[in-house]
């Protein structure tokens, strides 16, 4: 969702995400700005249909998300923030346990090398998050400030948890991150030049990469295939070792760190004393 939409709007959405129809989210929400409150009163803030407000009130009722206060006239109250959130956490947590023993018996072994197309702005960001929150030394980004903003919490976790967080970028990037290495162009005038991409590499094994534009037909790759991981690590080398060039910065032990699986290319470069033995 845009990030200028209103919190009633992004509570809205993310109760729907959870499972809430659309009549039940309001209702919830306009209990929650001001009860209790009875169904004629309901039907006035929230914009649910007066025919549907007792219906959805009985079924948040039945869930345990209501409750009623008082009778003639009926007035009804919602279950504090705190308990909703600890209320869903619950059944969602067991819910999914149950998905995935079941998932258990279903599922063939996955190509360990696979490649995975990930479509859509969102879907990409959820994607990073998993990567950073999942790694066990390293994450490295190559990344703009905008998409740094979106994964800001996630890369604060990492490093609070003891992860190595590298990020490349050439706008400026939020503190507390990781460590930055930034030309700190303002982002609107790189805009003008090129298209926002992410590209995030986890423990040197699993690579997300592609475009960053906020469309739902967004396209980046997920994949373990060795030659993808090997070319992001290229490229954040490279990106790396001409930023250090231009502002005098030395990020050998950061590249020592990223090419250690990579072939010796120097070694092999260097002259050989091919003079034979007397």
């Amino acid at each position: 969702m845009a990030p200028d939409t209103s919190p009633r709007d992004r509570a809205e959405e993310a109760l729907c995400g959870l499972g809430f129809n659309r009549s039940a989210a309001r209702l919830y929400l306009t209990l929650l700005a001001r009860h209790p409150a009875t169904g004629y009163e309901l039907a006035s803030r929230s914009g649910v249909p007066r025919a549907a407000i007792y219906h959805t009130l009985g079924q948040l009722e039945k869930d345990g998300l209501v409750s009623k206060v008082q009778e003639n006239p009926a007035r009804y109250a919602p279950l504090e923030p705190a308990r909703l959130t600890a209320l869903l956490r619950g059944r969602f947590d067991r819910t999914l346990e149950e998905l995935e023993r079941s998932l258990v018996h279903l599922t063939r072994p996955a190509d360990p090398a696979g490649t995975w197309n990930v479509v859509g702005y969102d879907h990409l960001l959820e994607q990073a998050r998993l990567l950073i929150r999942g790694c066990r030394r390293q994450v490295v980004l190559s990344l703009w400030r905008r998409e740094a903003e979106a994964l800001a919490d996630e890369l604060a976790r990492a490093v609070a948890a003891g992860r190595e967080v590298i990020l490349f970028s050439f706008t400026p990037l939020p503190e507390g991150c990781g460590q930055v290495h930034s030309y700190g162009i303002d982002e609107a005038e790189l805009e003008r030049h090129w298209p926002h991409k992410l590209i995030v590499v986890a423990d040197l094994e699993v690579v997300l990469m592609g475009n960053a534009a906020r469309d739902p037909e967004n396209r980046a790759v997920l994949t373990r295939e060795g030659a993808f991981v090997e070319m992001a690590v290229s490229n954040l080398v490279l990106d790396l070792t001409l930023w250090g060039q231009r502002f005098s910065r030395d990020p050998s032990a950061v590249i020592t760190g990223l090419t250690r699986h990579l072939a010796p290319v120097e070694a092999l470069c260097a002259p050989v004393d091919r003079t034979p033995p007397e």
